[in-house]
């Protein structure tokens, strides 16, 4: 049902009754291995969690050579199709060398996803926090979460702050994100956590 591969952040295949979804795209400089991947698996769409060039930089590329439809929410839109600068990030010097620019996104390329909805079985959650609109997928107890919570050190710990647009509303997400009660939960960087690592790291942060 589920496989993953890194390409800059972890790119997840989801193998459903309506056909098999790419979640997330990689690096730019990686859009020809995921797209030989994409063309071997038969993929049908591709989601994207947000607009950081680790897991947006090879959409445009997807949708040139395959012709896939992309599905975004839409606070992050804007920045996918480049129609908004992406916000400066924290730190001026890593921020520089981690937001470098990727090829925009066209806007006919998008389709637009906000919580509640149904993409291919799976189930639209919204975790906003890291961008405003940063989505997940969720069913029968599994959780793509992207980067609202992260795998270090064998246990799950928040992104670093000078990565999270607004870091009061990411620590309000992992709140979410275990109240949720999810089995698993596949994250942007790093092995699968636990539902019960994320709550404990909700209960470390106060939330």
């Amino acid at each position: 049902m589920l496989e993953y591969r890194t390409f800059g952040a972890n790119t997840y295949l989801l193998r459903t009754p309506e056909g098999t979804l790419l979640v997330d795209s990689g690096l730019s400089r990686t859009r020809e291995q995921v797209l030989a991947w994409a063309r071997e698996e038969g993929v049908r769409a591709v989601l994207l969690t947000h607009h950081h060039p680790d897991h947006a930089g090879g959409a445009r590329h997807l949708w040139e050579a395959l012709a896939l439809p992309i599905y975004a929410h839409p606070l992050d839109v804007p920045y996918l199709t480049g129609e908004v600068p992406r916000p400066p990030l924290g730190l001026p010097v890593v921020g520089r060398i981690l937001n470098f620019p990727v090829p925009p996104v066209p806007r006919a390329a998008l389709q637009t996803l906000e919580e509640g909805d149904s993409l291919m079985v799976w189930e639209v959650v919204h975790l906003p926090g890291h961008t405003p609109g940063q989505i997940g997928l969720m069913r029968e107890g599994v959780l793509i979460a992207a980067d609202a919570v992260g795998s270090r050190r064998g246990r799950a710990a928040l992104p670093p702050g000078f990565l999270n647009e607004d870091q009061e509303q990411t620590r309000r997400t992992v709140r979410k994100i275990a109240n949720m009660e999810p089995r698993e939960v596949y994250v942007g960087h790093g092995p699968v956590l636990t539902g019960g690592e994320v709550r404990a790291l909700a209960e470390r942060l106060g939330v």
